[in-house]
């Protein structure tokens, strides 16, 4: 029995159908799916086991602590871990049997010494650094750093990688990132040395800059059936996979002149039929929708009225024929002909489509609707067990 008011709704037949459209846009080109940060919210783990199914190349995850969780749930499926780290989990990294991303020599060390310990030869990646400016070795100073990397004998350098920050915004410099990448795999092959992938290819990437140096995809946004830029839904099908769900918890009669929620920031026009819905910022509904997001009630818009509180908000529900305790509310996703998506929101808190995915997915109990039901660990009722305040 799902017991929570408030939860948020997984699509796999959408994470299905958005991985094989992505899996057709990279063509020859293989292909690292992106579900760090707890599949941007969407559960790691159910997704990772749709994606086995669907002979996904590479797994891409941001940490030893997400690899290890991975590992455990028995998969085996190759992955790289995109945030470098310190010598110190160096046995981890090799014991779990993960593809580090190498920046320092101090790291690279580390793990050639257990790796020859073990007698592994142990695969990384190298980030060169070409205009995000967070992590990996400067692309000007990357074929020096490769080369002594090339003398640790239990290391393999497979794969060499960059990162777009402004891919959906400024194409220009874009297109200066994949050239200076591509002069330094010239440079790197031209000395021989070989490196079998080129990777930076993001979601964006990979829809908006086809080129012949990168030979793997990682795409991550687009898996959740969102899109990194307006407009791209004119030319790629994809299917949202996480929608939120409330229900109606309390409703009163308000006179004109009443305030609604903290600092009074809603005073009262006219007279009003208003809901209290079991879901605030406490539960990844951020607080910069106050007074600015929609939900769906009865197929209609009902405006938030005043602050996101903790735990609650209050909507106007002035327009809807006989609203009644228990109603279904749709928070994220479509109810009838109307639709309230990621984008929408963001741009409301001034911000982007992931952080509200990852804000409301990582604190609502999930509820998954599957592609085969015996694929998984869960309940008999097909739910992944959680409060609301806890991840599931």
């Amino acid at each position: 029995m799902n017991r929570s008011l408030t939860w948020a709704q997984i699509d796999l037949n959408a994470i299905r159908h958005n991985f094989r459209v992505l899996r057709r846009l990279a063509g020859k080109t293989k292909i690292l799916i992106v579900i760090k940060a707890d599949a941007y919210g969407h559960g790691m783990p159910p997704i990772a086991k749709l994606l086995v199914k669907e002979k996904v190349d590479f797994i891409g995850l941001s940490n030893l602590t997400e690899g290890v969780a991975l590992r455990q749930t028995g998969i085996r499926t190759p992955v790289l871990l995109f945030e470098t780290t310190l010598p110190e989990q160096a046995k981890d990294i090799v014991d779990y049997d993960l593809t580090p991303t190498v920046c320092s020599l101090e790291l690279a060390r580390a793990l050639d010494k257990y790796a020859r310990q073990q007698g592994r030869l142990v695969d990384i990646h190298v980030k060169a650094d070409t205009g995000m400016g967070r992590l990996g070795v400067w692309h000007e100073e990357a074929l020096d750093f490769i080369k002594k990397l090339s003398r640790l004998r239990n290391l393999r350098v497979q794969g060499i990688c960059t990162h777009f920050p402004s891919a959906d915004t400024d194409r220009a410099f874009t297109q200066r990132q994949i050239q200076q990448l591509t002069r330094l795999v010239q440079k790197i092959r031209e000395g021989g040395l070989a490196v079998p992938y080129v990777h930076a290819a993001n979601s964006m990437g990979l829809a908006g800059y086809p080129n012949k140096i990168l030979n793997l995809a990682r795409p991550g946004l687009m898996l959740y059936g969102l899109y990194p830029r307006p407009g791209l839904e004119k030319k790629i099908a994809l299917r949202p996979a996480m929608s939120v769900h409330s229900r109606i918890i309390f409703l009163k009669r308000i006179e004109k002149g009443r305030s609604i929620s903290y600092g009074r920031t809603f005073i009262a026009r006219r007279p009003m039929t208003v809901a209290t819905l079991p879901i605030g910022y406490s539960d990844g509904y951020l607080r910069g929708l106050s007074g600015k997001a929609d939900v769906l009630i009865g197929g209609k818009r009902c405006p938030v009225l005043g602050r996101v509180t903790m735990d609650q908000i209050v909507v106007d529900v002035s327009k809807i024929k006989n609203p009644r305790l228990g109603m279904p509310v749709v928070i994220l996703g479509k109810q009838g002909e109307e639709g309230v998506c990621a984008y929408e929101l963001a741009q409301l808190a001034h911000t982007i489509p992931y952080e509200i995915v990852c804000s409301l997915g990582s604190r609502l109990p999930k509820v998954y609707k599957r592609v085969n039901i015996h694929d998984f660990n869960v309940g008999s009722r097909g739910k992944e067990q959680g409060s609301r305040n806890k991840k599931p």
